[in-house]
Parts: structure tokens; sequence; C-alpha cells
């Protein structure tokens, strides 16, 4: 009699949920089995509280009562393997190095969330901090994510992250437009409304070259600059572009700079001086394709028909300075210009910028002489004179002319 009243109780235990700590269980069926979404729902549970399931699976989770073994039996050794914990991805162990984690919790932060995350609440963002391991505080502390944020450290590559849809929601809001973490927009200036950035387009921040009037879309001289040949975005950021810590983390800091991260390659040096941009001026200095000479304000126009001499300088100290002595033409009591002798007009007009990166001239400066000139540079001085009945200008009444 004894015997049966113990199996009866025991057996009531189980339909109860085992134990009077286990009230947050749900009641179990005829058969003392859980329900059939148990398998995701008791991730939850068990989170909240791992006293209810080891009333029934025992201390270890290793069967108890139940001979139900968490980490070897059936489905569940997909899931609980080598002692881990509950988990909705099937990853391998250890799991701590971020090569390995790193990609799968771009794939979808969600998933992560699972297991390792807590819900944000009102004023807070959701938090990667359930224990791991040893970590008590779990990956928020672990040194190698921003502590109340699930961004690893040094968040230079976002634009690799999956489901933003949804996992960067959770921070920045169903639209983007901001919730507890910060607008989208504060960066993608031009982000149309709910809509996403793509990864390798400049477009969802600035135009292709930048084309507006505010940062980081501000027009300045870009266009004039990346039409160049040879001219691309790194030719002045260089090191700061898409894909660079700098390009992301400084981008909001940036706007009360009001200027874009400056780094020059070194192939646009001048002869004597690493290039550089002075912010307060808004000028360039020691760039190799303006002579090494201070550059116009940045926005400003250069004509270089009429303006050659803002980048190109007598003497032999910069790698475009011309030494030819005929150049005392330039003697401001002659009244002559550079494209007076010189036409950049003409069919090797296209190579005067085709290749910025060089320390030469791109084609020799001869080729450009106006042929009414009749340069002749076999002699020693070069000569040149101006056929009978020619009518080249004003400029050249009194120049070598041919009687």
């Amino acid at each position: 009699m004894i015997k049966h009243l113990y199996i009866i109780l025991l057996f009531s235990m189980v339909l109860s949920g085992c134990g009077t700590a286990n009230t947050g269980a749900p009641s179990l069926d005829s058969a003392g089995k859980h329900p059939q979404n148990w398998l995701s729902g008791h991730r939850a549970a068990y989170l909240a509280n791992t006293i209810q399931c080891r009333e029934c699976h025992g201390a270890d989770l290793k069967g108890g009562i139940t001979k139900v073994d968490c980490f070897n039996q059936g489905a569940l050794a997909r899931c609980h393997s080598n002692g881990h914990g509950p988990r909705s991805i099937i990853h391998p162990l250890p799991f701590a190095s971020s090569l390995l984690h790193g990609s799968e919790a771009a794939k979808d932060l969600i998933v992560c969330q699972s297991c390792h995350g807590t819900p944000g609440s009102s004023g807070s963002n959701p938090q990667f901090n359930v224990r791991i391991g040893s970590l008590a505080s779990g990956c928020e502390l672990s040194g190698c994510h921003i502590q109340k944020m699930a961004h690893p450290k040094s968040w230079n590559s976002h634009g690799t992250s999956g489901n933003q849809a949804n996992s960067c929601a959770l921070c920045h809001g169903a639209n983007f437009s901001g919730g507890n973490g910060p607008s989208c927009k504060s960066c993608h200036a031009r982000l149309a409304t709910g809509g996403l950035p793509i990864k390798g387009q400049c477009s969802s921040c600035h135009g292709n070259p930048p084309s507006g009037s505010l940062y980081p879309d501000r027009i300045g001289s870009h266009a004039r600059h990346t039409a160049l040949s040879g001219v691309t975005c790194s030719a002045c950021h260089n090191g700061f572009g898409s894909g660079s810590h700098s390009h992301y983390s400084s981008a909001r800091v940036q706007q009360l700079q009001l200027s874009a991260k400056m780094g020059f390659m070194a192939t646009y040096n001048a002869r004597n001086n690493s290039a550089n941009f002075n912010t307060t001026t808004n000028t360039c200095a020691n760039i190799k394709c303006h002579g090494g000479q201070t550059t116009p304000i940045w926005g400003a126009t250069l004509d270089s028909l009429t303006e050659c001499r803002k980048c190109h300088s007598a003497g032999s100290t910069q790698y475009n300075g011309y030494l030819s002595d005929t150049h005392f033409h330039l003697d401001p009591n002659f009244g002559l210009f550079c494209t007076d002798c010189h036409d950049m007009t003409s069919q090797v007009a296209p190579n005067h910028f085709s290749n910025l990166s060089s320390i030469s001239h791109n084609q020799p400066a001869s080729r450009t002489i106006r042929s009414f000139l009749n340069y002749d540079k076999t002699t020693q001085p070069p000569t040149c004179f101006i056929a009978s009945g020619a009518s080249p200008g004003a400029n050249y009444v009194s120049c070598h002319r041919a009687e």
C-alpha cells in the first residue's frame, strides 16, 4: 500500500512540474511530456529560472528522475553538446574566437540575441549580457564588445551585417530613424526613410562625387578632381574610405568639425614636402599636381587655360617647373600669357591631365606650341617666326615676324 502511494505521489510531482520550485514550468500531459513547441520555448523558461529544469532533469541536467539527458539524447544532443547551454544555431566549441562567431553574428544578430541577449526597454538598448561560462555578464564585459551595445569594438564593417531590417532596428529604430541608438541618417544623410544602405555604394551618404551643400555631401571641388584621369577619392582621403574604421566612427563627430578626414596618397606629394590640407584656410599645400604651390580655396574655380602659373612655376624646385630660357617672354613687360604660345585646346589638350601621379610632363611641352609660331627646337637656342601675312592676333604684332 505504501509503495503504491509513493508511486502516485511521484507521478503527481511529474504532472505538476516536479516540485514547488518549478511552478513556472508548463503542465505536462498525461504521458509526462512537455508541449510540442517546448524545444524552442524552453530556452526562455530556463534562463528565467534554471532551478525548475534541474528539479526533473537533475542538477547536472543529464537525466534526473525523467531519464532525459539534455546533452546526449536525440535532438537535444545537437543543441547542448559538450555542456553548452541552450542555443538556436549549431556552432562548434569553443566558439569564443571572433573569427568563428563574428561572421555568424554578422549574418543575423537576432539569432544571437535569443540566447545571449536581453531585450531593451524604454531608454535602453538590448544588451548581450547573459552569462557565458565564467563571464557573468556575457559578451558585454568580455572586453571584445562595446558595453551596452551589440557592436564589437572597432565596428568598422557594419555594412556586412545581415538581417539589417530587424537586427539593426533593435537599437536604431524600425525605420532607422533613431531609437535607443542614433538615427542611421546621422551618417547616411541621403538615406530614404526605411531604406537600407547598399554596401559598396556612396549614395546613401553623399553623391559620387559629393554634390550637395551640407555635410557629408558638400560639393566643393570634388567634381573637378574626380573628372581627372586616375584621380579617385583615395587620392585625398587615403585610408579613410568606405570600409575603414575612421570612415564610420568619425562620421558623426565630423559633422561638428565640418571637414572630412584628409590623407593624401604619397604619389601626389610635391618634390620637397608632403601634401597637406589646411582646415583653417581650406587650401592644400605641397600637392604635386599644383606644383607645390598653395591651391585656390576649396570650392573656388581654377581656369587651367589662363591661370597656368598657379601650378607651373619657373625654376627646378618642382616636378612641373619650367626651365627654358625662352620663358623670359613671360616678363610682365611683354604682356604675354602662357597660352599665347602654348595651345591647350588642340588635339593634345586631353593629355594635359592624363597622368597626374607621374613625376614628369605627360607630353613634350613643344607639342603644344601654336603652329603659326613655326617653332624649331633643333636650333640652339630654339627659334620661332611668324610667317608673312599671318594674323595671329594683336599680341604678336611685334613678335618675330618674317618679312
